[in-house]
């Protein structure tokens, strides 16, 4: 679960969005923290030190030569070489231990393949978030009551049950393909920005950043351009939305903890809260619901997130069992 306090200059520099936000490289980081800076003017001091830190710090890999490895190898021979036993009777000795030593082997093999081609899966619950660095280099951010999937030997292609958010690391040398699959489509991708939601049994994926190509399970293709918002249902066997969303933080911005409302019906937007922590929703009145809401809620702390909604609209949300009870506020 991200716990987003910021109280010491490596809360900064271990966050990914701060840093792209520094470098102006994401759309979506840069307009989080101009509006978190706004609204936290006693960090400026530490925002500023942490950006001059971000700014002025590189890292060099360093690798091990061939040259050391083959040294290295070669002194190694040289042992064993040297504990060599001349006997006969030794050697006549050995002979059972190199059969066990065989079996030893194939068993280890086993082992390191069956390891290898092992299928992985990172699973979240309600009001979680967690943070995934794939071996290719690629990062995914998981949003809650969701599932990630993939072969341990191929971690460019996925399986998705829920809602993440993408940063393909781009494969220039071999142009390696990044696919994410879906039960209703599969996601083509070189290297790019994207954010895939699964639920309420639909499809839905809004492009950030680059291009990508998406595999409708009707045999369709479909290419997208930064911006577009696309969602297809496989058992409708259509698309049921296909638009430009010029604000992009409304669509990614769950993955920083927060969800973005703007001028979206109560409705709407309790939907997404039941997405986030599970609960069911139940409105006392029609007037409810149609009440427009624009703000930020946390997707991490169902109180918090209860009492900012109150706040916003005046209503009252009464928290029972697995249900959230929504009516007007009277006045």
């Amino acid at each position: 679960m991200i716990k987003k306090k910021y109280t010491s200059l490596n809360d900064f520099l271990e966050d990914a969005s701060f840093k792209n936000w520094v470098l102006q490289n994401n759309g979506t980081d840069i307009n989080f923290w101009e509006f978190w800076i706004t609204n936290n003017l006693d960090k400026k001091e530490l925002v500023d030190k942490a950006k001059d830190l971000v700014l002025g710090i590189s890292f060099d890999q360093n690798f091990v030569s061939k040259e050391k490895v083959a040294f290295e190898w070669k002194k190694l021979e040289t042992k064993i070489q040297a504990k060599k036993i001349a006997s006969k009777r030794k050697v006549r000795f050995l002979r059972p231990l190199s059969a066990v030593a065989s079996i030893l082997l194939l068993i280890s093999l086993g082992f390191y393949f069956t390891n290898l081609y092992a299928k992985v899966t990172h699973k979240t619950n309600y009001g979680e978030i967690l943070n995934i660095k794939l071996q290719d280099g690629s990062d995914v951010t998981l949003n809650s009551n969701s599932s990630l999937s993939y072969y341990k030997n191929e971690s460019r292609k996925v399986w998705l049950s829920g809602e993440a958010f993408f940063q393909v690391d781009k494969k220039i040398v071999t142009n390696a393909k990044f696919w994410v699959i879906t039960n209703d489509l599969s996601v083509e991708v070189f290297g790019t920005s994207f954010n895939v939601n699964t639920k309420k049994k639909k499809t839905a994926v809004f492009l950030e950043e680059g291009k990508i190509w998406l595999k409708l399970k009707n045999g369709l293709d479909k290419k997208m351009i930064p911006g577009n918002y696309v969602s297809y249902s496989s058992k409708k066997n259509e698309i049921l939305e296909d638009i430009n969303i010029f604000n992009s933080i409304i669509k990614t911005s769950w993955k920083d903890g927060s969800l973005l409302f703007d001028n979206l019906s109560l409705e709407k937007a309790m939907e997404k809260i039941e997405e986030s922590y599970g609960f069911s929703i139940v409105f006392k009145d029609e007037i409810s619901k149609k009440t427009v809401i624009t703000g930020a809620v946390p997707t991490t702390n169902i109180d918090i997130c209860i009492k900012a909604i109150e706040k916003s609209v005046d209503v009252i949300i009464i928290k029972k069992d697995n249900s959230l009870i929504i009516s007007k506020k009277q006045m």
